[in-house]
């Protein structure tokens, strides 16, 4: 993908979208191999493509994209380890505990002293190789420095230690026994929260990252129980089954089980924390508590319970308080010299396929969208000055569908994908109302032996084929292979998109005259596949943002790898009449509707997290996010999430 990643590195937005929905499974699951939850994980990731979109144009080497962008996420990985104020290396918190055990007496003090008395890159190194479990490899990378040196420093650094420790305690100590009886006890602790039905069993137990993770499920995977631990055995997160039995209770006695679990698990919470917003649904309430300085809350600090009517709790995930909050500012930027900005900002035309789900409209479908990226920005409470800056988008080069040919269709969905008799289908999941997942795999493929989270990853992803099919019609909506195939052909890049085209005119010939080619620069990138873009359009300049097919062909085989489709149908497209569109100068008015309001937003820099106080753009009624305005209607679109 060399070709998509130095597109995107002379600017071209939607190139590092397709870039960015390539890597982003792989950095979720290694944000949640580290982490440890999956709201962490998603926020780091989001963290880390913002760094990456800003700093794109820095990247010298569009075949180190993948590298690089990785290596921001090890980054924003460790600047949430470090907010969590994990300071002590596993090893020497296990002598301590192992000590304990024994009968013994060792100054905790004295524990911390011995690894803060090594050379400072030896206490970074051992704390990253024990405590947050990062691998010697990725210490090199995310130091800038030598693997063999990340190895010397590890090595003489834990000798140090141990050489410290025993002078200081002359005791012996079994860390094999330690880590068992340690885990042990964490297991029993996470029973203490969670009833398991016989039905279910144990898919995750992983303590990485100074925490302990039990998930249990059925075989579907449905319905899963869930329980994270700290390592001192204090609840961090939990998910389980609400009985089928109780009275329903008012809303004022579930808001009081909330409180009684949290202050029964954490005791001095509400000192700190403050009921912020409560949403009920039809068979469960949610309580979000808060903590606020300066009337507004802290975004890094949010602790959401989850309750059922009847007033047990279903739901738990505690993100701490601080003691030390940040001082809110003495002096503020106006409100108005945000919303000037936002006047003279540049806004065009766009199409979208809005889901009434995600999105202020009345049903999924698609929308003409005066659009500006200054509704996405954030500013600086004190000055007002924008903290992103938006660069020009590079041109991008279109040509008409090529007139193609189809071919014989393949029978099934299967011969389609490719998939073999040697695979069997893992699994069948209804993702939503209308789609069906498949999830195949050849039979002999042999799972890792433990629990872990990232076990149970790979024994989810790898070597898998996937795809999407329209659960009526049984049309195949997009399909993507994580297992490498090889074979004896060298296909040119050209030869490759001609295979490309000729499957969307045997499967998908309708959308043709909706579609042109983006012409990109002819390139392998060091991979089998050569992927490529074609954009839906309803007339000649007006593209369909996000709206086209993506197709990636293997040059060895000769055979379709990914398959990404349009979520909108031909009929809609045939029906859109442009003649509803009006001049951004009518529909400008809306934007009176806007206000800018103050929130505290979370910043990582490589040493420290932060809480900022910025202004947010949204609407004047709700504060919610901006996404422009309906060019047919001259209404705001608002994000829903």
């Amino acid at each position: 993908m060399e070709q998509l990643a130095r597109a995107a590195i002379d600017g071209q937005p939607e190139a590092f979208e397709q870039l960015i929905e390539t890597e982003k499974p792989k950095l979720l699951s290694k944000a949640y191999s580290y982490v440890g939850n999956r709201e962490d994980a998603s926020d780091i990731v989001q963290e880390t493509l913002l760094q990456a979109y800003k700093s794109i144009h820095q990247l010298k080497e569009a075949k180190y994209f993948s590298t690089w962008l990785f290596k921001i996420l090890m980054r924003q990985c460790f600047a949430f380890l470090r907010q969590k104020k994990r300071t002590l290396v596993v090893e020497t918190e296990l002598i301590q505990q192992s000590l304990t055990e024994h009968g013994q007496t060792a100054a905790y003090e004295f524990v911390h002293e011995a690894l803060s008395l090594l050379r400072k890159d030896y206490q970074t190194v051992l704390v990253l190789f024990y405590f947050y479990d990062f691998p010697v490899q990725e210490i090199s990378s995310l130091l800038d420095k030598p693997l063999n040196t990340i190895k010397i420093h590890l090595h003489r650094g834990r000798n140090q230690l141990k050489k410290q420790l025993e002078q200081h305690l002359n005791t012996p100590v079994t860390e094999k026994e330690v880590i068992h009886m340690l885990k042990e006890q964490l297991a029993k602790s996470a029973l203490n929260f969670v009833s398991i039905p016989h039905d279910y069993q144990l898919f995750v137990e992983d303590y990485s990252n100074e925490q302990a993770k039990f998930i249990w499920a059925t075989d579907e995977l449905v319905d899963e129980i869930e329980v994270t631990l700290d390592r001192n055995g204090k609840l961090i997160e939990l998910t389980r089954l609400p009985s089928t039995n109780g009275t329903l209770l008012p809303i004022e006695q579930q808001q009081a089980s909330a409180e009684q679990f949290l202050i029964s698990q954490y005791a001095e919470a509400l000192n700190y924390l403050t009921l912020s917003n409560v949403i009920q649904k039809e068979d469960e309430t949610i309580f979000y508590f808060d903590q606020y300085v300066g009337g507004y809350p802290l975004a890094s600090y949010t602790t959401k319970i989850t309750v059922s009517k009847s007033g047990e709790i279903i739901g738990f995930k505690y993100n701490e308080y601080t003691k030390a909050p940040p001082a809110f500012p003495s002096q503020l930027a106006g409100e108005g010299a945000i919303l000037r900005q936002l006047y003279k900002a540049p806004w065009k035309l766009s199409m979208k396929y809005l889901s009434s789900d995600i999105y202020s409209v009345p049903k999924p479908g698609l929308y003409p969208v005066y659009e500006s990226p200054i509704v996405y920005h954030s500013f600086n409470a004190i000055d007002g000055q924008s903290a992103f800056e938006h660069e020009p988008e590079a041109p991008e080069t279109f040509i008409p569908f090529p007139n193609t040919e189809a071919v014989e269709k393949r029978a099934t969905i299967e011969e389609v994908i490719g998939v073999s008799a040697e695979m069997v289908k893992l699994r069948e999941v209804e993702l939503d109302e209308n789609t069906l997942v498949f999830v195949w795999r050849e039979k002999d493929w042999q799972a890792p032996k433990d629990k872990t989270m990232e076990s149970f990853l790979l024994e989810r992803m790898e070597d898998t084929v996937k795809a999407k099919i329209d659960k009526y019609s049984g049309k195949l909506k997009e399909f993507m292979w994580f297992k490498e195939r090889t074979g004896e052909l060298d296909l040119s890049f050209e030869a490759c998109r001609d295979i490309a085209c000729t499957f969307i005119a045997t499967y998908f010939e309708e959308y043709i005259p909706y579609l042109q080619v983006q012409i990109e620069k002819p390139s392998f990138n060091g991979v089998n596949c050569a992927f490529f873009t074609f954009p839906l359009y309803l007339a000649q300049d007006l593209q369909i943002e996000g709206e086209r097919f993506y197709v990636g062909v293997n040059k060895t085989t000769g055979f379709i790898d990914i398959l990404w489709s349009p979520k909108i149908d031909v009929d809609e497209l045939q029906s859109y009449e442009t003649s509803t569109i009006q001049p951004f100068e009518d529909v400008k008015t809306v934007l009176q509707k806007v206000e800018a309001f103050l929130q505290w937003s979370r910043k990582y820099n490589e040493n420290e997290h932060c809480e900022v106080l910025e202004y947010k753009l949204g609407q004047l009624e709700t504060r919610q996010q901006i996404v422009g305005i309906d060019a047919a209607t001259g209404n705001l679109i608002i994000s829903n999430i």
